[in-house]
């Protein structure tokens, strides 16, 4: 069963978020932004805040340039106070997918939902991402749920 997939990113300003999860249904759930350094072309930050409904988080993540260094997005379907370190409690979450990105190009994503990994995985050949590949309970390996460290 895949829990979640991996794919490089170009290092380069774009909008790298908006492809990656361009056509997943998530009108109804909340964003939140655990960790990030992304930056608009005049430097400043992406993100303002730590949470945002589905429309706002779609608004920003569409502007055309931005530059993401590193970041730590997680989707909940309703409000939730887990803290999220690791897969087991990602699991006892409301949290329905986690979205890491490092060093600017390595992205990780972890779901529940097998539709919105297909989803991720058709974004990422469409949008030419590189190295692509499913992560499993078998070749799973990270600690923990964070953009600095694996």
């Amino acid at each position: 069963m895949n829990i979640g997939m991996k794919f490089k990113i170009p290092n380069e300003y774009g909008n790298y978020l908006k492809q990656i999860l361009d056509k997943i249904d998530s009108d109804n759930y909340t964003w939140k932004i655990e960790e990030a350094e992304v930056y608009k072309v005049e430097l400043t930050d992406l993100f303002t805040m730590d949470k945002y409904s589905n429309y706002d988080f779609k608004k920003i993540i569409s502007q055309d340039r931005y530059y993401t260094v590193f970041t730590n997005i997680k989707l909940y379907e309703k409000e939730d106070k887990t803290i999220i370190r690791n897969y087991e409690d990602f699991l006892n979450s409301t949290c329905i997918l986690i979205l890491l990105v490092t060093d600017n190009i390595f992205v990780e994503i972890y779901s529940k939902s097998e539709n919105i990994l297909k989803i991720i995985y058709e974004n990422a050949l469409k949008n030419k991402f590189t190295d692509i590949s499913y992560i499993t309970k078998n070749n799973f390996n990270r600690r923990e749920f964070s953009a600095y460290s694996d």
